[in-house]
Order: structure tokens, then sequence, then C-alpha cells
């Protein structure tokens, strides 16, 4: 659909995905519910515009109150990608459990929490508990992204009813994965990619990219001295995960509730929550234009930025982008906000 007016383009893995803002001028009519909405634009560059589109937003429509007088309105929209969706919906209790010989769906052969999260979105043969994948459902909207390679093996896990987004969210808490979906509506199931083989840099930003202020928030790097990850399979048999093998400084994390087939992968999982809590730095960094556009949820950035006063000396200072706000002000200008969080591989 064509849209009279952009407002704000954020991606956020807080949020779990993309959303898009604006307004449709006397036309409100134009505002039907679930309407795809694609926006794209053509980078200039080497002094002349490039030939071909590339996706800014990749949505779908969900209408908001909208103003009538009578010889005009002002309709806001907002449109996302498909975590709104999921966020909406409901999920009925359902047991798994691991099966040599699968009887049905819901038993799974060397069964791990991704292969759960692949069932529950829908993968080739199972159509699954929403109509969002292509390629499983006609009504698919999206792709799926879902690392079985790490996650946890377990024989058994109980799914109660209820938000389907956050019972998604709670099985990647216990793998220490990330959820979220990508501009062009991929749903990823992933751990965090600091955590594999390192992407190269997309981008090293200094000062002449960036609007001072410099918004840097120091974490604590204390905030846990060790995670343990406890764990049972189904016979009561107890396993333990742990990281570092000595303790730092800082309390104690337990990680409990885990159902798992052996303890071979707990001390990743302990891994992955230590290195996500403790790491530097909270970075928010504007720039001008809508330079966003070009990034994606979780590229790896770095910056080189000094400054005397305050005993900062950054070398390509690697960093992960975790929040992306492209909004145009009322001054008809646009800026790029960057929530960036410090690397800790």
């Amino acid at each position: 659909m064509t849209l009279d007016h952009i407002g704000v383009i954020e991606g956020s893995l807080r949020e779990g995905g993309w959303t898009a803002s604006g307004n449709i001028f006397s036309d409100a009519d134009r505002l039907d519910w679930y309407k795809a909405v694609t926006s794209s634009f053509r980078l200039y560059t080497g002094g002349a515009w490039e030939p071909d589109l590339r996706v800014a937003f990749n949505g779908h429509l969900l209408p908001d109150r909208w103003r009538k007088t009578a010889q005009s309105s002002v309709a806001p929209w907002q449109a996302f990608t498909c975590q709104e969706f999921m966020k909406r919906g409901r999920i009925q209790g359902i047991f798994f459990k691991a099966d040599a010989s699968p009887g049905n769906d819901h038993q799974i052969t060397n069964m791990t929490l991704a292969n759960i999260v692949n069932h529950l979105l829908g993968i080739e043969g199972e159509f699954g508990h929403c109509n969002l994948v292509r390629d499983v459902w006609p009504e698919g909207i999206a792709e799926v992204d879902i690392d079985t390679t790490n996650s946890l093996p377990l024989d058994s896990y109980s799914l109660k009813e209820g938000n389907f987004w956050q019972r998604l969210q709670e099985i990647a808490g216990l793998d220490g994965y990330l959820l979220y979906v990508s501009k062009d509506n991929t749903i990823h199931y992933v751990p965090h990619p600091m955590f594999g083989t390192l992407p190269s840099v997309t981008m090293d930003f200094t000062s002449a990219h960036i609007i001072e202020p410099l918004g840097i928030t120091p974490r604590n790097t204390e905030t846990v001295g060790l995670v343990k990850a406890h764990a049972t399979d189904a016979s009561g048999a107890q396993y333990d995960g742990v990281y570092p093998a000595a303790p730092t400084a800082g309390p104690i994390k337990a990680l409990s509730g885990i159902k798992t087939t052996s303890g071979g992968d707990l001390d990743a999982v302990a891994e992955r929550h230590y290195k996500t809590e403790n790491r530097a730095y909270t970075v928010e960094m504007t720039c001008p234009g809508a330079i966003g556009l070009l990034f994606e949820i979780l590229d790896r950035i770095s910056i080189t930025y000094t400054s005397s006063a305050d005993g900062i000396t950054w070398s390509a200072q690697k960093f992960w982008i975790e929040n992306i706000m492209v909004a145009l002000t009322s001054a008809e200008e646009i800026t790029t906000t960057f929530t960036l969080e410090a690397e800790n591989a």
C-alpha cells in the first residue's frame, strides 16, 4: 500500500522485531487490517543513486484509532514484523517427549529445545501452532532461522497454556538463546552471534559519523561472578554446568528447571548467560540521516573514538546493535539512534 507519511522505523531486540509508524491523510479507508506494508529506499553513493531498491521495512498493518473532520482526516498507522502477531496469540498446553519411534508430532527423535520451537512455528510436514511460516501455511508471511546445533537436548518438556510469544521466550531463556524477527520477517531462534564464529564488522563508526553527545552507560561487569546450570533427566539423574571454572567477583546465578538428556551442553548455556550479564557498556549513538536502514538487529559494528577529557580511547571497540530507531523530526530532518551493547566474546 502507499503511505503518505512515515514517522519512525525501529528495530528492537528487546521488543523482538521491527515496527514502523506514520500517518495517512484524508484517505483512512486504505488502512485495512493486516495489509502488507513495505518501505524501500535507494542509496546515494559515489555521486549517483543505486539502481536497486533496498528494503527498509517489511511488515503488516495494525490500524489505530483515527480522527475525522468534515473536510479531512488524519489516520495514524502502525505496522509490525510478525512478532506482534505472536504476542497477540495464545497457545494451548502441550507435552513434548523424546522418542526414537515417534507416534505423533509431539514426540521427537533426539529432541532439543530448538526442535520444539521448530514444531511450534511449523516445519515441513507439520503445520505447527501458528499460520505465519511460508511453505507451511498458505497464509504464511515469515521465514525461520532456527539453530538446532547448539540447543539443549532434553527428554521431555511441558509447555504451559498461555501467550504464544511469551512461551517461546521462556524456551529461549532455558537455552540461553535469542528470539527476534529481522526486517524481512525472518524469525530467528539463535544463540547470540558473539558466541560463535564472529562475523565481520559491518562498519567502523568515528566522530565523523556521530552527532554528539555520545551516551555511554557503564555496566557492572561484576553483575554475575559464576553461573551454575542445573538439570535433570526423566529418571531423576542430575546434571550440572558451570561458567567460569573459577568464580570471579559477583554473586552466583543459578539456572534451574531444565530437563535434559545429558549435561554436556550445560557449560555452554552457563557461559552464554555469564558473558551476556557482564558486558561493559551500553552506548546510545545518534547519527545523521537514515543510515540505520542499512543495518539489522544484532549487526556487529565498531567505534573508534577518543575523548581525552574522559579517558576514553576506543580503537575499533566492538559492539552489537540492539536497537535502531530512524525518525523523521518535526523539522523534516532524519536521524538514526542506535542502542549498542559491548561485545564480551
